[in-house]
């Protein structure tokens, strides 16, 4: 094989070793192959105290969908996705989502009067 032929099949090796690290899902600066919740409850959480509500999809890092509460005194608390206030709260905020952009106005083209 010539030379040019090597190096363009090294670096085509290299390029994919890159977009593979590149792709890998990272937290901080360790790489993350595990569930982000070791247990979860069912119990009721006032929707008051939230400051942020997160859902991981099911996944090459955890089998099974989870749902992450941030309270506003910073505690994170994992649910059990599959409880019914869980899943009505996310209908809730998914419909007053729905409501907001399709109330928000679509831009119009107007059309002018030209005198003559």
């Amino acid at each position: 094989m010539s030379r040019s032929v090597v190096y363009l099949l090294l670096s085509a090796t290299l390029l994919c070793c890159f977009a593979t690290l590149h792709a890998l899902p990272m937290e901080g600066t360790t790489l993350s192959f595990r569930c982000r919740c070791v247990k979860t409850t069912t119990s009721f959480i006032n929707p008051r105290t939230f400051r942020r509500v997160e859902i991981l999809p099911a996944g090459a890092r955890c089998r099974k969908t989870e749902v992450l509460i941030t309270k506003h005194d910073d505690r994170t608390v994992c649910v059990d996705p599959k409880a019914k206030w869980v899943n009505k709260y996310i209908k809730e905020v998914m419909n007053s989502l729905e409501k907001k952009t399709l109330k928000s106005p679509l831009p119009t083209q107007t059309s002018r009067a030209v005198s003559a």
